[in-house]
């Protein structure tokens, strides 16, 4: 009996344990889709042509970089560098956590500038399990010796646009992030980057965007229709 109650006790209490698991899982997910749908709403503000188009921006490249970091881990760090300057230098232009150790700027005259703008061509996610133990691999973190980093290229397209910077103080701290759930971010911030704020804003539902033809006004059918 005695061993009987342990292992209903054991089995009760593993069982309890996975369905606060799977609670704290559906939270995560629920949140998740919550702070993505705030972001695809922005940029679909975006699109329509804003005043405050620059302020817009900068707040989808805060909570992109913001949700990819809370969301692989609690003490990951993010940011995002834009390319300027003809594709010679990287900005820095949205992040989250600390990163006083990093540099603001990233450009083809400095060794890392040089890496990244090459992992940037290259268009493929890099992940470093170790960024002090590389065997002369890409080694880049966001300062303060973080052991774990991914650099993820942002394109629009064929267009390059920056490039995504996650890191951890652990080594292989990101051995289990899925690639898809960093290029959904980096899809993000591309076409975020990319959007050009056109002077006309477009047609409201319901305006027409040329002359009505007599036939519409009138209520008559064309002759080729019958």
């Amino acid at each position: 009996m005695t061993i009987t109650a342990g292992v209903l006790l054991s089995s009760t209490l593993a069982y309890f344990a996975l369905r606060g698991k799977k609670r704290s899982m559906n939270t995560q997910v629920i949140e998740f889709k919550e702070a993505l749908s705030a972001i695809m709403e922005h940029l679909a503000r975006l699109a329509g042509g804003p005043d405050d188009h620059g302020d817009l921006k900068a707040q989808i490249r805060d909570r992109a970089t913001s949700l990819l970091a809370t969301h692989v881990r609690p003490d990951a760090r993010c940011a995002f560098y834009a390319l300027e300057n003809d594709g010679r230098r990287l900005q820095r232009r949205g992040k989250h956590g600390d990163i006083s150790q990093s540099p603001e700027f990233f450009t083809d005259g400095d060794r890392d500038g040089r890496d990244l703008l090459h992992a940037v061509r290259r268009r493929t996610i890099i992940s470093i399990p170790d960024t002090q133990n590389t065997n002369g691999n890409l080694g880049i973190n966001l300062g303060d010796d973080y052991r774990s980093a991914i650099i993820a290229p942002v394109y629009a397209g064929d267009s390059a646009q920056g490039v995504l910077i996650i890191d951890a103080p652990n080594v292989d701290a990101f051995a289990e992030v899925h690639e898809s759930f960093v290029r959904l971010i980096a899809c993000v911030l591309g076409a975020t980057q990319a959007t050009v704020v056109e002077a006309n804003k477009p047609s409201m539902v319901g305006e027409q965007r040329g002359p009505v033809p007599d036939s519409l006004q009138t209520g008559e059918s064309s002759a080729a229709n019958g």
